[in-house]
């Protein structure tokens, strides 16, 4: 079916997730799409540029879903596997109708400018170290700040200092000039910067779009999510699957099954936000640990509600989160029964995973899904319509995670 979207603002909401891969260092990417876009406008662009620039450059960590691997970014002006991340996040946007031409820029914006083989297009070396000089001002700036003058000039020098080496000259000049004031530097502020983003998307077109166009921007984010955990056992496609299964076992509306696709594609955009020293332990967590983890939900929320056009799917995704974690939701009682697209999601995630850990010789099949199933019910008070039909159509379901 077909979506009314605006994408600028469906890039700037989703691009949040990225920026939480920094855990309290965040907005990142829009920084960097900050000041690449003034950098670019000193330089002479014209706009139809700027909107291309704006959204490769809050896409163009795309490739990091480690909070180690962000510490590196913003730590060092350059380190020795700083192209590890280029490559992946090219590879991840190569699938994405909407962002396929972006790859090359993201595979080079680390590259240095004297070190540009000269076959690459102009305009790709342009914009790669656009985004690479922005990238670096905006890591010492983490680094060091950039609220006096000596830290504005220390971060200035620096970008100097490595001109022509890293940066093209014309760059850095164009910086040199718009960093004389103080103004350049207040919109690296949380509530300016978000001010001057919301004036362009507010000029963005309401676009019509397919399922499948939205899809495969659910899909990457889904990827990035993934690789979080184990990028060797991709987890939220095969949920996505196993949800838009179930909803057509239930007979929903075509609109309804894609919401819950992506909702289920979209459902894990918080855990991004959640140390990686948390996500990999195997022992009991503390208090504030616990924190961290259940407020998942609430990040997917607060990134998702931005989007006009995804109200269904925000509240599947709460609904889903709420179900998960009853025994904080007083108002989910013993006679309450949760939504169907949420019940769905619920057991999509919980049967995805008896599957991935199932021993293929103990595996008990019907039988274990079963009883999962009578177990979840009884725990969470589903949708007996669903149950029924997974008990029913159990054969299908497993095909549908064994073939992903």
């Amino acid at each position: 079916m077909l979506y009314q979207i605006n994408l600028r603002e469906v890039t700037y909401a989703l691009s949040e997730a990225l920026d939480y891969v920094g855990i309290d260092d965040t907005m990142h990417g829009k920084r960097v799409a900050y000041i690449a876009c003034e950098i670019a406008k000193k330089l002479g662009w014209r706009q139809s540029k700027l909107d291309k620039l704006i959204l490769m450059a809050m896409l163009h960590d795309c490739g990091v879903s480690s909070d180690v691997a962000h510490h590196s970014i913003i730590s060092h002006l350059d380190w020795e596997d700083s192209q590890i991340h280029c490559a992946k996040g090219a590879s991840v946007l190569q699938g994405v109708p909407l962002y396929q031409e972006f790859a090359d820029v993201i595979a080079f914006h680390h590259t240095h400018w004297e070190q540009f083989l000269p076959q690459i297009d102009e305009d790709i070396k342009l914009s790669a170290n656009l985004i690479f000089i922005s990238d670096r001002i905006d890591a010492m700036r983490s680094q060091f700040g950039a609220h006096l003058t000596h830290e504005k000039e220390y971060i200035r020098s620096t970008i100097q200092k490595y001109t022509p080496s890293m940066f093209a000259p014309k760059i850095t000049q164009a910086f040199s000039e718009i960093s004389a004031t103080d103004t350049f530097w207040y919109y690296l502020e949380a509530d300016p910067i978000h001010y001057y983003f919301s004036e362009w998307i507010e000029h963005g077109e309401i676009e019509t779009v397919p399922f499948d166009f939205l899809k495969s921007i659910a899909g990457m984010f889904a990827k990035i999510v993934d690789a979080k955990e184990s990028e060797a056992q991709p987890h939220t496609p095969i949920v996505a699957s196993l949800a838009r299964t179930m909803a057509e076992l239930c007979n929903l509306p075509l609109r309804e099954q894609e919401q819950i696709e992506l909702a289920a594609l979209l459902h894990d955009l918080g855990k991004l936000r959640i140390p990686d020293a948390i996500m990999g332990k195997n022992i009991s967590l503390s208090d504030d640990e616990k924190v961290r983890i259940r407020r998942q939900g609430f990040d997917a929320h607060i990134i998702l509600r931005q989007i006009k056009g995804f109200e269904r799917i925000v509240q599947i995704i709460f609904a889903y989160h709420k179900t998960l974690k009853q025994e904080e939701c007083p108002s989910l009682n013993g006679n309450e029964t949760i939504p169907l697209e949420a019940s769905i999601l619920v057991i999509a995630h919980k049967l995805q995973t008896l599957l991935q850990n199932a021993d293929e010789n103990s595996f008990k099949g019907n039988l274990e899904v079963a009883n999962l199933l009578q177990k979840m019910g009884n725990e969470y008070q589903l949708n007996p319509l669903i149950l029924d039909k997974i008990k029913s159509h159990f054969e299908t379901c497993y095909k549908k995670d064994v073939h992903l």
